[in-house]
């Protein structure tokens, strides 16, 4: 019994050394961004990364920012995901990186771009209906610490410095010669 298991052990030791020497393989990652028409301006994460039909090398899986123009049609901008291949998950992809094979993992995504639609009435029904939108999620989930405006933050800020400050001492013009600050603890101050 204990010799099977060394036998067994020595091919496999013998193999993942074979594969750790012959310096593996490589696996690209790849984001294939296609647009109905195509020539389309694609940006990615804020960065523009070329024209459709275009392929974008990623480091890492998961959410990115897509935004594709192109005049004449209305600009598309939504959020996309990236997901791993079960043989690029923890664990896996350490064999997958050491076999001596390149491996790819591709995702496509595709977008569809409508003709823009310049007349001021369809413009002003757009609007109106991204505000009701924009309102319906507002009251669906309010911001409760009242940080959404600068107003709430600048309460928040003036609470955790004890109180509104002097209006006299803030804000006012400097007077004086224009020369170094002395530091606090100068008996000159």
């Amino acid at each position: 019994m204990l010799r099977t298991t060394r036998s067994f052990r020595c091919p496999l030791v013998a193999l993942l050394a074979a594969a750790v020497l012959s310096g593996g393989g490589c696996v690209r990652r790849v984001v294939e961004i296609t647009s109905e028409p195509s020539g389309a301006l694609v940006w990615l994460n804020d960065r523009e990364v070329g024209t459709t039909p275009c392929e974008v090398e990623i480091l890492h899986y998961g959410e990115y920012d897509l935004r594709v123009i192109r005049d004449g049609w209305e600009p598309v901008s939504t959020g996309r995901t990236a997901d791993a291949p079960a043989w690029d998950l923890p664990g896996p992809d350490l064999f997958a990186e050491l076999l001596p094979v390149d491996l790819e993992s591709r995702t496509t995504w595709h977008v569809v771009l409508h003709p823009e639609d310049r007349d001021a009435d369809a413009v002003m029904s757009r609007a109106i209906e991204m505000r009701d939108r924009v309102s319906a999620i507002e009251a669906a989930d309010p911001d409760p610490s009242g940080r959404a405006t600068s107003a709430g933050l600048a309460a928040e800020v003036e609470e955790a410095d004890g109180g509104r400050p002097d209006p006299e001492a803030v804000g006012g013009p400097v007077e004086g010669p224009i020369g170094p600050v002395p530091p606090p603890d100068d008996p000159r101050s």
